[in-house]
């Protein structure tokens, strides 16, 4: 064929071709087959209906009146209904917004109407939702909701939505006897049939009215747990109950066995309390290699787990059982000091770093975290002396946190919590300070009518007054573990303008300075010709006031 002939063939082609759908033609024919499948449906017209309701019902900002009668018609038209489109998309979204703003009488009857099929809603991607809501909502209901989740707890909380569910409904809106009931189920099921209604009872008074049941109980939660781990819901409150239970029950050989299955999965359950008490447990009976295996599975979450109300408790421990402190220093000091300024600054997060400074100093912890840290003790396995430990994991980190001072003092120093940190890092840490000594002299001798002077910084200032007292303290907590002779050196700088922070904000400064035996002398000798000006400033300025008294001695 010539190529003339080519050209006019392939033209007749395409004309013979039918011309191609645009875009909007294909999703137009695409949602006329959606509607056409979906007005099959016998519940399509009742749903076309709802959706138009609840399109205005569910905004924002309808009125009271509004929402009222919106309510009137919409459960005008899902009355009796419920149960044929509760595990529709939609219509589980529609549900929801019922029980949230119906009244008792409405939500009751959509409540009513679900009666049956909790247990079925509760493994749904959408029907959970609505099974929350009920919960949430109903509180008069619950005891009915948890009535048709007995006997199915085993599963429920290992099914992956369902989990949901029962961890909502034991956490947040569970009663004490409700939350007994639900913990129950990881007992046995005889256990269970003893535990149902107003008699409901803790683990602890089960065994002791059936002693002789607590091997099959640790049998039949070791199943449980062991289920939970396997299916991945090792994250609900409820699973770390019984967790911490049955951890306390086990003998060494189950705990051991428990542990073994958990130490991968650890940063997994921290951020509740018994999670974390969990964990410690594990810490304390852990063989080194499983604890270096921990510390690598904590690494990317360190921060986050230093910062936890609950998790810090468990770095804590980990400083009280690990023997190698090198792997301390290099693997969670060395990933935790990259984000010092925000753990320092955090109510929990500088807890890890005080402990190690400070110890179980009740200034820092209080009474229940030291006993609960004192009762690990007593499982812990690590050969070194805990006072040896603690004196090598000081030495080896305090290079760390002292270069962290010398590197951003004037931010450390000036926040709240922060300077807490500095304080006993200037005190307790061992080793070469003079670089952060001399980074905090610089601050010290800024010009004086720089705004917000370090001196007469509220924060600051408590700092460089612990310092210069820290070398004749009488109290250990206050005293520096090595001679900082800070105080000769600090008057050496602010000496020009003694006068000008003695009655001023930074009085308090010059006032330690005054009674310290190093540099008392020599600040009467300076201040003596500008008594006059500090008699004035103490009608208003107790600092001034206090040092006068110690000038007129």
């Amino acid at each position: 064929m010539s190529e003339i002939g080519e050209k006019r063939f392939s033209s007749e082609q395409k004309q013979q071709q039918p011309n191609k759908k645009s875009k909007m033609d294909a999703r137009n024919e695409q949602k006329s087959t959606l509607f056409a499948r979906k007005s099959h449906d016998k519940n399509f017209e009742m749903m076309v209906k709802a959706k138009k309701v609840w399109e205005q019902l569910r905004r924002s900002d309808i009125t009271r009146e509004e929402q009222k009668n919106l309510m009137a018609k919409i459960m005008e038209i899902i009355g009796g209904k419920v149960q044929d489109v509760i595990f529709k998309h939609d219509a589980s979204r529609m549900i929801q917004t019922c029980l949230k703003k119906g009244n008792a009488e409405q939500r009751n009857q959509i409540v009513e109407e679900l009666k049956g099929k909790y247990v079925e809603l509760s493994k749904s991607m959408y029907g959970k939702f609505i099974v929350i809501k009920a919960i949430e909502y109903c509180h008069k209901q619950r005891d009915s909701i948890l009535s048709e989740f007995r006997t199915h707890i085993r599963k429920l909380i290992r099914h992956k939505e369902a989990s949901t569910v029962i961890e909502t409904f034991y956490s947040q809106y569970a009663n004490a006897t409700q939350r007994h009931e639900l913990l129950a189920e990881f007992y046995g099921p005889e256990m269970t049939l003893f535990n149902r209604g107003g008699g409901a009872k803790t683990l602890d008074d089960l065994l002791e009215s059936f002693p002789e049941k607590k091997d099959s109980i640790l049998r039949f939660m070791a199943d449980m747990l062991q289920g939970c781990l396997d299916k991945g819901t090792i994250v609900n409150s409820i699973v770390h109950k019984a967790m911490y239970q049955y951890m306390m029950l086990a003998d060494d050989k189950g705990r051991e066995e428990m542990m073994g299955h958990l130490k991968e999965s650890l940063q997994e359950i921290v951020h509740t309390r018994e999670g974390a008490w969990v964990a410690m447990i594990c810490l304390s009976i852990a063989a080194p290699k499983d604890r270096k295996n921990i510390i690598k599975a904590f690494k990317p979450f360190l921060q986050k787990i230093a910062s936890d109300e609950h998790g810090y408790l468990v770095l804590l421990r980990l400083l009280d059982v690990t023997d190698d402190t090198v792997l301390i220093t290099k693997a969670v000091l060395g990933e935790l000091s990259k984000h010092a300024k925000e753990l320092f600054a955090d109510k929990f997060g500088r807890r890890f770093f005080m402990y190690i400074l400070a110890g179980r100093n009740t200034r820092y912890l209080s009474r229940e975290t030291v006993e609960l840290l004192k009762e690990g003790d007593k499982i812990r396995v690590s050969k070194k002396e805990p006072e040896i430990r603690a004196r090598e994991i000081l030495k080896a980190t305090s290079p760390q946190l002292i270069k962290l001072v010398t590197d951003d003092a004037n931010t450390l120093m000036r926040e709240k919590l922060s300077s807490q940190v500095v304080q006993e890092i200037m005190l307790h840490a061992i080793g070469d300070k003079s670089a952060a000594i001399e980074s905090i002299l610089a601050l010290c001798a800024e010009y004086v009518e720089n705004e917000h002077h370090i001196i007469e910084d509220r924060f600051a200032n408590r700092i460089i007054k612990a310092m210069i007292k820290a070398d004749s303290a009488e109290t250990e907590n206050d005293k520096a573990v090595e001679p900082l002779e800070f105080a000769p050196k600090l008057l050496e700088v602010i000496k020009p303008n003694l006068a000008h922070f003695a009655v001023n904000h930074g009085s308090f400064i010059v006032l330690a300075l005054a009674e310290e035996p190093s540099t008392a002398k020599e600040v009467k000798k300076e201040l003596k010709s500008h008594k006059k000006e500090i008699e004035e400033a103490a009608q208003s300025n107790s600092g001034s006031k206090l040092l006068l008294e110690v000038l007129s001695k």
